[in-house]
């Protein structure tokens, strides 16, 4: 009986993949909610823009938010995963983000994870196997959260 407990205690962690429909819904609440941030943001930097402490120069402003916009997505994906694994989406799909050994995210993983989803076309990299390009290229998977 002793046995089976020790056995059980140092057996590898089994994980069951997140659904692909879970992973959208995911993906559909994590955009939801940087979109709604950046619309804030955007008025923020566009009353700054009229009332002359910004560049009023459209090319400036526009960078502007590309810079803001690159941060912020880098910073909500990093910071979120980073720490417990779960971002907003993951919160309500019951889901999480570790690395294929088991062991839970760390920052440096989850800004690596962060900065492959701005590879372009990687969204579509769902098409061509069971692991997205910002899983693969980490070495993670995203698991039910039981």
């Amino acid at each position: 009986m002793e046995q089976t407990n020790l056995l059980n205690e140092f057996s590898e962690p089994t994980f069951e993949y997140a659904s692909a429909g879970q992973r959208f819904v995911n993906y559909l609440i994590d955009l939801i909610i940087f979109y709604v941030l950046m619309f804030i943001v955007g008025i923020f930097i566009g009353i700054a823009a009229v009332a002359g402490v910004a560049s009023t120069e459209s090319v400036a402003i526009t960078i502007l938010t590309y810079v803001f916009a690159i941060a912020f997505y880098l910073l909500y994906y990093t910071l979120l995963e980073g720490s417990k694994g779960k971002t907003l989406g993951k919160l309500v799909s019951k889901t999480k983000v570790v690395t294929e050994d088991g062991t839970p995210m760390t920052y440096n993983k989850a800004f690596f994870r962060s900065l492959s989803r701005l590879v372009p076309f990687e969204p579509l990299s769902v098409f061509f196997g069971l692991k997205m390009w910002h899983d693969q290229w980490t070495n993670t998977m995203v698991v039910k959260d039981n």
